[in-house]
């Protein structure tokens, strides 16, 4: 973004008042892995508006930064070039739990100054500028579900101890920790509470404008894993940790407002109606983007809380998407994703699918009552990420919406997760075949 000398001073003046030495500036790869540069404060303060270098392979790696990319954007054949992080300064804080060091987000550039169009933060505002030319703002709540594992990677505590309050009580260095150092990071949360598996846990941000939401669930994710690193325990979001235990989910509330602070949802039915629509549309073609590894799709099972089947109803948690709230709360819960999603993603694939309904003015959805697992009217959501590619490979509102360069760049990644998937011999297969083969 461009930033006025007004607000770079600002910033000058903050490092020096706080005494910064040391600032990280930070974006997210394709994956949602939040990466960046440490610089010293003083480097910063010289060259505030020209930004960094780094290599674009981020762009288009895959979650251990295998580098594979044919995109010209990126790949090895056109040079493997560089791109700017250009930061956004009104992102910038102080990181509570290290002083002296603060943080900004970036955004992307080429040595152009032309805004790099793949890079997932720009795919989602994107979405939101071409939802505010029909008036409307996104306010979107992220829900995120993770696991707290001792230093041998076991869980913290045993048991389905879901809303526990005397877990949290017996582990309150922790969960102190996390809540409070992120709040002082700027990252207001509205819950924090043990959940279905054991040691699991899950993290509800406040509310808010949809781009805010992202950046916050990217910082809070890292933020987690490095302060239960410095408490010797580890914070997993991997979507199927274990065979027989609770998934981990990224359930994504969201309405949409007018510019005078109205929620539209609770005005305008018919919008609450064709936006549901448009979840339902874009549901499976968009699959990848919110279930994008191969473990994401281990967690959706009959009766598990996870979603199968694609589907609407009032305050339902067996079918893919749920209206619950009135008033000012009223809002629209989409349910498929798993807490390995990459957060821009996520929320631009959710809010395309609406904005695709709102187009498109398409008719209201039919409200499923009872159990939705075992309705057999109801598509059935991909179960692996083979099928899930087959169907965002064709997808064209995933063109429409995003644009033909990023879905090709994600569609490479996705295919060369299944390949590496495919030709990977497990710890299983041996126990299984290697002495009765």
């Amino acid at each position: 973004m461009s930033e006025s000398k007004q607000d770079l001073q600002k910033i000058k003046d903050y490092i020096e008042e706080h005494h910064i030495d040391s600032v990280e500036i930070g974006f997210a790869d394709i994956n949602g892995s939040l990466i960046g540069k440490r610089l010293p404060a003083r480097f910063l303060i010289e060259h505030l508006t020209s930004g960094t270098g780094v290599c674009r392979a981020p762009l288009t790696w895959d979650i251990q930064s295998e580098y594979f990319s044919t995109s010209k954007l990126a790949g090895f054949e056109y040079g493997a070039g560089d791109m700017l992080l250009k930061p956004d300064y009104s992102t910038f804080r102080e990181i509570p739990w290290r002083k002296g060091t603060a943080f900004v987000l970036s955004d992307l550039d080429l040595d152009t100054g032309e805004r790099i169009q793949v890079a997932s933060r720009q795919v989602l505002k994107n979405v939101l500028a071409r939802l505010e030319q029909l008036g409307f703002v996104s306010k979107v709540g992220s829900e995120m579900e993770f696991y707290l594992l001792d230093a041998d990677k076991k869980p913290l505590f045993g048991g389905k101890e879901t809303y526990s309050i005397a877990k949290v009580g017996q582990y309150s260095d922790i969960y102190d920790q996390i809540q409070r150092n992120l709040e002082k990071f700027g990252i207001p949360v509205e819950a924090l509470h043990t959940e279905y598996g054991p040691g699991q846990t899950e993290l509800i941000l406040e509310f808010s404008d949809a781009l805010t939401n992202a950046d916050n669930t990217i910082i809070a994710r890292n933020a987690i894993k490095e302060i239960a690193r410095k408490n010797g325990l580890y914070a997993s979001f991997m979507a199927q940790i274990w065979d027989n235990e609770s998934g981990s989910g990224y359930h994504l509330h969201q309405s949409l407002w007018t510019k005078e602070g109205e929620n539209v949802f609770a005005k305008d039915k018919s919008i609450l109606e064709q936006y549901a629509a448009g979840l339902l549309s874009g549901a499976r073609e968009f699959m990848p983007l919110v279930c994008p590894t191969v473990n994401s799709y281990k967690r959706l099972s009959d009766m598990s809380f996870a979603p199968t089947k694609v589907g609407v109803g009032y305050d339902n948690r067996t079918v893919s998407t749920r209206i619950v709230g009135k008033g000012n709360s009223t809002r629209v819960e989409q349910r498929t994703g798993s807490a390995d999603a990459n957060a821009y993603l996520l929320i631009a694939a959710s809010i395309a699918s609406g904005l695709y309904g709102l187009e498109n003015k398409l008719p209201a959805p039919e409200i499923i009552e009872g159990n939705g697992y075992f309705n057999e009217g109801l598509p059935d959501l991909p179960r692996n990420l083979q099928d899930a590619a087959a169907l965002f490979d064709k997808s064209e509102k995933a063109v429409e919406y995003f644009g033909k360069d990023f879905v090709e760049i994600f569609s490479e990644l996705i295919h060369f997760e299944v390949g590496v998937h495919q030709t990977t011999v497990s710890e299983w297969e041996r126990e299984r075949y290697l002495e009765n083969s």
